[in-house]
């Protein structure tokens, strides 16, 4: 049986200030200090060399607690950018493949001495060193608990949990916030791998604000790889592209579904019928 942990917490909104951040008690353990603040004038003083991929998915604040028991500690740190898509997309970037996820906030992992989760626009990471099972033990008890208080009703992205689930690869479902594929002129996208006998493919997803910025992606990137696609209208599209190899577009709206990676027809075409009938 999982050891069971009763906590207490207390925590303001974070949206109004930095500075009215109370981070969680944890029973039994000491808080270690003040809580650190960082924004993006100094994020670089407590990740050097990760910063900018942080800045790349709209990073707002982060918020560094310490907490002790005699010689065992625990680092708390929240991430808060400012949006839920963009806090899946960096905590999707750093999940690892091989993680057993669970409904810790929207989603999370844990494993001996780290637990890591998403909830709303929050990135939350836990750490521990010298606390036996911290994973399963106090580390979950109080994430869930935190959890809570930073998100009342936490869900993954839409667009997300609309991913076929048939042959999807775990843990691939990734936000990219810019330069897709290598591409600026792609901008951001949802993507997720599939896997058979036969090979590999990438399914990805463009949701933009109109149907006009997204037939100006088609266009762009026709006139990127130097091909005249004639009259655009809503439908399928073969690019291709130097870099991505034979990339296949299916516009509608303000959509666009694509495939990249190994030419499995068959797969990409159940693929595109669920996804057009789950965004329809």
């Amino acid at each position: 049986m999982k050891p069971t942990f009763l906590f207490i917490l207390f925590c303001l909104p974070f949206a109004v200030d930095a500075a009215s951040f109370v981070p969680p008690s944890i029973p039994g353990w000491e808080r270690d200090g003040e809580v650190e603040v960082f924004t993006g004038d100094n994020l670089y003083n407590h990740i050097n060399g990760a910063s900018e991929l942080y800045f790349s998915y709209n990073f707002q604040s982060l918020w560094v607690t310490r907490y002790k028991k005699g010689e065992a500690e625990i680092t708390l740190e929240v991430y808060d950018h400012g949006d839920p898509v963009q806090a899946f997309g960096i905590y999707s970037i750093e999940r690892p493949g091989s993680a057993a996820v669970s409904a810790i906030g929207a989603e999370g992992y844990f494993e001996e001495g780290t637990l890591n989760f998403v909830t709303g626009q929050y990135y939350v990471k836990m750490f521990s060193f010298r606390e036996p099972n911290a994973g399963g033990g106090v580390l979950l008890s109080t994430a869930k608990g935190f959890a809570a208080q930073l998100e009342k009703e936490p869900g993954l992205p839409a667009i997300v949990k609309l991913m076929p689930a048939e042959n999807l690869v775990p843990n691939s479902c990734q936000f990219i916030p810019n330069t897709f594929m290598g591409l600026e002129l792609l901008g951001s996208a949802f993507r997720a791998s599939y896997k058979t006998a036969d090979g590999t493919l990438t399914l990805f997803v463009m949701e933009k604000k109109s149907a006009e910025e997204a037939v100006q992606i088609v266009k762009k990137y026709h006139e990127f790889v130097k091909k005249d696609p004639g009259e655009l209208k809503e439908g399928s599209y073969l690019i291709e592209d130097p870099f991505n190899g034979n990339v296949h577009l299916y516009w509608k709206g303000n959509h666009i579904i694509g495939f990249s990676g190994d030419d499995l027809p068959a797969v990409r075409e159940s693929l595109l019928a669920e996804m057009k009938d789950k965004l329809n």
